[in-house]
């Protein structure tokens, strides 16, 4: 397992000065040069340093109050999380997707004291510049500073960032993280990468991660913290439309894959058209979200496919499937031990470990409903099979509980009907007492889809059946992270 050799911001920090000095820390698409800009840890840890001193300027007696960001991705976005973090504040990334009801909430939920933005959601929403007009800061502002002296933070499990959840019902709640749990899953993220590098004999400060997640995210926001422990290279992909120009002007060789961009991978290698990837060959993604098939022609087509399963509320920590075979492409992986304890209860994955969050930001009730005995209840259902590979059968919320008393999981029946090469997206709900699922697809297509769905039927009990088909002509409501919404 790798060692961790810093266990808190100001440590990787000084690590960025000292180790990793000359080392490319991030590179990224300068629109004003058209050009590549590539950053070293020297300069990204002296900016750093300039966001600490210019938050501390602008907000007095900072320690402990909450300062949100509020913009796209970008370089300026890096530094203000963790100058953020070594003024004393609280960080509070915040989705630029949401609506202004969502976003004042959020902002009102915890008190912020500053704003770093943009401009873009100011744009798109002036009431946020009517509400919150003294408190918003450029997220620029700190070119005008001179770096700040940092120091080791006084306790490594106080609140050190407040991380919406991507929510697919209801509001999203607030994940209370400290520096303990951010650094806690840190062995388990670096560690595939350094045992795959050896394995192919590459040295790994040559090995460059591409960036497309939205900072807000669990996973960019972890990532950027692993890949500057490991003192390797972090190319940033600011604009999703950009993503193939990017891929070309920078050395990129693995990415965290959304299922969108996994799709349009497939699509570009089964038509021949993998130079269009460049070095990319490694990808990282969420196995509930990519189905095997998928996954299975990028694996025979030269790609390594890192499977992985984890939540906001374990800082992004959870299981891992490295097994390049058809024999467990079903599974999420095995779990992080020893950094996390794993328990199966009532059908429930339940995680216990350094990396279980602090608790839902005032939201006591809550909070109380899934930490239980130091047991962390992740609302997933799951079943692990002998060789301790987990499987993701479901969610507990989902469950669609028919006045027989029977329990049906929507998921299952998804991946029924989903197993239709006509189906492009499908959820399964309850309606009017019915098992309904909503389809969209081709319209030419849909005879043949309600013909999969008979004969998925005659397979299943009568109380799993779907008796119901509903069809659409547009895709299904998804989150920012791709999660289907269900209402």
């Amino acid at each position: 397992m790798f060692t961790l050799p810093v266990h808190t911001i100001y440590q990787l920090v000084s690590q960025m000065e000292t180790k990793y000095s000359d080392r490319i820390a991030i590179r990224y698409y300068d629109a004003e040069k058209e050009a590549v800009r590539e950053v070293p840890y020297s300069q990204y840890a002296h900016d750093i340093r300039c966001v600490t001193a210019a938050l501390q300027a602008a907000v007095p007696d900072i320690e402990g109050k909450r300062v949100c960001i509020l913009a796209a991705n970008s370089y300026h976005y890096a530094v203000s999380i963790f100058g953020t973090i070594l003024s004393g504040a609280v960080v509070v990334p915040l989705n630029l997707q949401k609506s202004w009801d969502d976003i004042h909430y959020e902002l009102e939920l915890v008190e912020a004291s500053a704003i770093l933005h943009d401009g873009i959601y100011l744009d798109r929403e002036p009431a946020l510049g009517e509400a919150y007009g003294d408190k918003l800061l450029p997220i620029t502002g700190y070119l005008d500073a001179q770096p700040a002296e940092i120091h080791e933070c006084a306790d490594r499990e106080a609140l050190m960032a407040i991380m919406f959840t991507s929510g697919t019902t209801g509001r999203s709640k607030g994940v209370m993280l400290s520096q303990k749990n951010l650094f806690a899953p840190m062995p388990a993220y670096c560690d595939p990468f350094r045992v795959m590098l050896e394995e192919m004999g590459v040295d790994h400060y040559d090995f460059n991660h591409f960036t497309v997640l939205p900072m807000f995210h669990i996973a960019a926001f972890t990532s950027l913290v692993s890949w500057s422990i490991m003192g390797m290279a972090h190319n940033l992909c600011t604009d999703l439309r950009n993503f193939y120009r990017d891929l070309a002007l920078m050395p990129c060789d693995t990415m965290a894959a959304v299922p969108v961009l996994l799709q349009s991978i497939h699509r570009d290698v089964m038509r021949g058209r993998k130079d269009r990837l460049g070095k990319l060959r490694t990808l990282t993604c969420g196995a509930a979200a990519c189905t095997p098939e998928m996954m299975l022609d990028l694996m025979h087509n030269g790609f390594f496919i890192m499977q992985m399963y984890g939540l906001t509320e374990t800082a992004g920590d959870g299981t891992w499937n490295n097994d390049q075979s058809a024999a467990h492409i079903h599974s999420v992986g095995k779990g992080d031990e020893p950094i996390c304890e794993y328990s199966i209860q009532d059908g429930e994955l339940c995680i216990k470990g350094d990396p279980v969050m602090l608790g839902y930001y005032k939201e006591p009730e809550l909070t109380a409903e899934v930490l239980i005995d130091g047991w962390f209840h992740t609302g997933d259902l799951v079943r692990k099979d002998e060789e301790g590979y987990y499987y993701i059968t479901g969610r507990k919320k989902n469950l669609i509980i028919l006045a027989s008393g029977e329990n049906v999981s929507p998921e299952e029946l998804e991946t029924l009907v989903g197993a239709c090469p006509d189906v492009q997206e499908c959820l399964v709900k309850e309606k009017d007492g019915k098992i309904c699922a909503e389809v969209y697809c081709p319209a030419e297509a849909q005879e043949a889809v309600r013909a999969h769905i008979t004969e998925v039927n005659r397979t299943l009990p009568l109380y799993k059946r779907m008796t119901l088909v509903e069809f659409r002509d547009q895709p299904l409501a998804r989150n920012a992270t791709g999660k289907l919404v269900r209402n």
